[in-house]
């Protein structure tokens, strides 16, 4: 951002709603963390959060109390009301990454529940989802506060985090096209390795330092497809390893299908790392065949390390709709296939591929810069003033 860009003729004083703030979190998590970082040398960034992980100097941070750990609906309420009456006034923009009914800029980064819970449903179906919700004060609490959130009203924006994410606020929600963004998350900078760096960071994570390693990373393993990697790392040759890093995958929890497996020397988990790179570092592919993921920005991070990625089909993971099957990724169809992640697998290791396809990932990866994206996310700050004028 130069002196001379047009976009900084005001400098903004931004309210930034989020219940985690974390750069080692998940990716929504980063997204916003990683935003903020960007905007705070231009605009006066305030942070009002409940969890802070990550703080950065030129970010003033707003401690939110937390009601209630459980349920977390009613916390959901409580963040809500407390961070409405804290930025109603003094502030230029809202930016809300929560489920609040109040900002001007609303960040989606979970396909919306009145999408999950109601299209395709007819008839009978459509009445009991209905009676369903209307008697769970959980499923109510949400709906409503999604229905306030993503009304239309003059000086808000929608942001969606993918194409397929816009596709479905678009038409599901029957949101006007000028009233929604697509800034996706991004990256600071490329890295490659050497193999003598790789051969390091293997040695500081306790891994072997031959054969060929996959990494897994994921806060939801059912929902990531860890289940049925392990089955189709059952099926491959010996040498092929596997690191799990996340903290919703305990190794209690998988111990008996990674023994009915045979796979326990063939496992390695990590739990959850603060910084990534050393994961990334000693990796050769990432495998990440999710059942729903709205981007996938642990694709877009390991791609920006050189690492190819096998990766979900964009009606499960939103980052496909921007990548090239066999040239950038390897897209998968159908992340329950066992045989075919297997085969997937198989292929991407091959030499002559693993060398294309990294080299492909890195280009990519290199072209989604956080400073650009930060200049769209600037530019938008901008139209709600002047609508909001």
């Amino acid at each position: 951002m130069t002196a001379d860009n047009p976009l900084q003729k005001q400098r903004l004083r931004v309210a930034v709603l989020a219940r985690i703030f974390s750069t080692s979190a998940g990716g929504a998590e980063r997204y916003c963390a990683s935003l903020a970082k960007h905007l705070a040398p231009h605009h006066e960034i305030h942070v009002f959060a409940q969890d802070i992980r990550t703080e950065y100097p030129q970010v003033v941070f707003h401690q939110v109390p937390l009601f209630c750990r459980r349920p977390r609906w009613l916390n959901q309420i409580a963040f809500a009301f407390y961070t409405w009456w804290k930025t109603r006034n003094g502030f230029d923009v809202v930016h809300s990454h929560e489920n609040t009914w109040h900002g001007d800029v609303q960040t989606i980064h979970v396909l919306p529940f009145s999408y999950l819970w109601f299209v395709n449903r007819h008839g009978w179906g459509l009445f009991l989802k209905y009676l369903q919700l209307l008697i769970s004060p959980r499923l109510l609490t949400y709906w409503v506060l999604e229905k306030l959130r993503m009304r239309h009203q003059q000086g808000r924006f929608l942001v969606a985090v993918s194409e397929p994410v816009k596709t479905v606020l678009n038409i599901a929600l029957h949101h006007k096209l000028e009233h929604i963004r697509l800034i996706p998350p991004g990256i600071d900078a490329t890295h490659t390795h050497s193999s003598a760096e790789k051969m390091q960071a293997r040695l500081d994570l306790g891994l072997p330092m031959q054969g060929k390693c996959l990494l897994w990373v994921g806060n939801n393993a059912t929902k990531k497809g860890l289940p049925t990697l392990l089955e189709a790392l059952a099926q491959l040759p010996k040498d092929i390893f596997l690191v799990i890093v996340g903290s919703a995958s305990p190794e209690n929890k998988w111990r008996s299908q990674v023994a009915a497996l045979g796979l326990e020397d063939r496992i390695y988990f990590k739990g959850v790392l603060d910084d990534m790179t050393l994961a990334y570092t000693a990796a050769d592919l990432l495998v990440h065949p999710t059942l729903e993921d709205t981007f996938g920005m642990v694709v877009l991070e390991a791609m920006a390390h050189a690492v190819p990625a096998i990766v979900s089909a964009d009606q499960y993971c939103g980052i496909s709709a921007d990548l090239n099957h066999l040239k950038n990724a390897w897209i998968l169809q159908d992340p329950l296939d066992t045989n075919a992640l297997k085969d997937a697998i198989e292929k991407s290791l091959e030499s002559n591929n693993h060398e294309a396809m990294s080299q492909q990932a890195i280009a990519w990866a290199g072209t989604q810069d956080w400073h650009n994206l930060a200049l769209a996310q600037e530019a938008l700050y901008h139209d709600v003033v002047r609508q909001k004028a």
